[in-house]
């Protein structure tokens, strides 16, 4: 049998029917008998249960195969819980669309399930049989059980947490609209798509408080409509549809409209918050980055391009709480002692006892994640609203003294307008070429200018200093620090 895709659809819920009530002006003549709960009760395990009596019920149309998520299924909810209704053929949409109301005459059907998602089809499935197996219902016998009520029935996804998601066979979320608060994609799954090039895609969305517990996989089809869009890169709600597939919890959404990851992401030793531009000039020291961490609106990335932001980047040993000696060959994004006011001959008890602190980053040869290229050291502004002729100035320290030249690392500055910017331009640095080589040691003041660039935005804006091409030379790659960041405008 296919994977059981899900997804999900955002609307509001109706006022509950009571099943004894008269049909409403425009609905079928018929009414609900049993609610999706009771009736779902019967599968305990083992074979299909074969409906036999005549019972009914009555749900909204909760997700459909429009975009290529569902396939041959359609999933309907009411007060008491949510059912899957397998379907033969296609573009079941058109019949039964999100929103609409539908009352299913179940005598004749099978309620069965797929690794724990109960679901109704048309007969059993003989090889899985035992496992619950079932087949999917004639395209011309589903208008016979098939019902359709009225449209634009509106459903409210229910707030939960994920440990209120169970993998119980009668788990009351499953298979019904509902909302997860202050989420995000793992720094792991932002360079990715929602789905693989050739299979669903499954990704890990978590929360910012205990992530390693709760957070849920969630699963795409590699056949919807948004599959190689790249996932959100931000934090907020999103809403889906709950399942589970043997003893993992699932999640799958109806579009890209249903990630709303707007805000910036969980605060992490890679960064948090952004700048807000309120008097010229904004300096930022890393001064108190063994303490305090990152300074708000500062992020460390690796993987950047030229056309993406880039993924959450190493810290070294986790956090910047200890000082690292600049001869430290290990990746990661560090906390240096800044190269100004020392030598090159500074030994590492000098270093560790400097009050002047620098953000560093050490790139390594480790394929796919060395950061070379990909390095990037990032500033969210929260936006240039009524600014105008914005300027950057900061050091840029390379932080090696060897008697022997090795690689040099070439650096730019470029900038990205948007929560996740879809590219980044490049903008001209004074002196024009910035590098950083290992054996050298320097401390050069960089100086930008955006001109009109960036005047009078209302979004947020990205500005990177980024290593988007691999290092040149051979041997050893260079240690390379920041300091003193300083953002003026008129």
């Amino acid at each position: 049998m296919a994977a059981v895709v899900f997804a999900t659809c955002l609307f509001t819920m109706s006022c509950e029917k009571k099943f004894t009530d008269p049909p409403i002006l425009g609905e079928p003549d018929i009414v609900a008998n049993i609610t999706i709960k009771d009736v779902k009760a019967r599968y305990t395990s083992g074979v299909p249960v074969a409906i036999t009596d005549d019972a009914v019920i009555e749900g909204v149309v909760s997700c459909d195969d429009k975009s290529g998520n569902y396939y041959q299924q359609i999933a309907i909810q009411d007060a008491t819980g949510g059912v899957l209704l397998r379907l033969a053929g296609n573009n079941h949409f058109n019949n039964y669309p999100v929103g609409r109301k539908v009352y299913v005459k179940l005598k004749g059907l099978y309620l069965g399930q797929y690794s724990g998602t109960l679901q109704f089809g048309g007969g059993v499935d003989t090889p899985y049989m035992n496992q619950g197996g079932f087949t999917l219902l004639a395209v011309n016998l589903q208008p016979q059980h098939i019902i359709k009520g009225a449209l634009n029935q509106p459903i409210i996804p229910q707030v939960v947490n994920v440990s209120q998601l169970t993998t119980n066979l009668q788990d009351k979320y499953v298979s019904t609209v509902i909302k997860l608060e202050g989420f995000e994609f793992a720094s792991g799954e932002l360079g990715k798509n929602y789905a693989d090039d050739n299979q669903s895609g499954n990704r890990i969305i978590q929360g910012c408080t205990t992530p390693t517990t709760n957070k849920i996989t969630l699963r795409t089809s590699n056949y919807s409509n948004f599959a190689t869009v790249r996932v959100a890169q931000g934090n907020g709600d999103i809403i889906g549809v709950y399942s589970f597939f043997g003893s993992t919890k699932q999640f799958t959404i109806r579009d890209t409209t249903d990630v709303r990851f707007y805000g910036p992401r969980c605060p992490t030793a890679a960064g948090n918050g952004s700048i807000n531009l309120s008097a010229s000039p904004v300096t930022i020291d890393f001064d108190n980055i063994g303490t305090s961490s990152l300074p708000a609106g500062v992020y460390v990335k690796q993987d950047a391009t030229s056309l993406d932001l880039g993924n959450e980047g190493t810290v070294y040993n986790g956090n910047f709480n200890t000082g690292t000696a600049w001869n430290q060959t290990s990746l990661g994004f560090k906390n240096y002692a800044s190269a100004t006011g020392l030598t090159s001959t500074a030994t590492s008890t000098v270093q560790n006892a400097s009050t002047n602190r620098a953000l560093g980053f050490r790139q390594t040869g480790t394929a796919g994640s060395g950061g070379d290229p990909g390095a990037a050291f990032a500033f969210q502004l929260a936006n240039t609203t009524g600014k105008s002729n914005l300027q950057l100035e900061f050091k840029l320290q390379s932080l090696d003294a060897s008697a022997a030249i090795a690689r040099t690392a070439t650096w730019r500055v470029d900038y990205g307008v948007g929560q996740s910017p879809a590219a980044f331009s490049t903008v001209a640095t004074s002196p024009a070429l910035i590098t950083t080589t290992f054996g050298t040691f320097s401390n050069t003041t960089v100086t930008v200018n955006f001109g009109s660039a960036l005047n009078n935005i209302s979004q947020p804006i990205w500005i990177r200093i980024v290593a988007l091409t691999g290092t040149s030379g051979g041997g050893n790659r260079p240690s390379t620090g920041i300091d003193d960041v300083k953002f003026s405008w008129n």
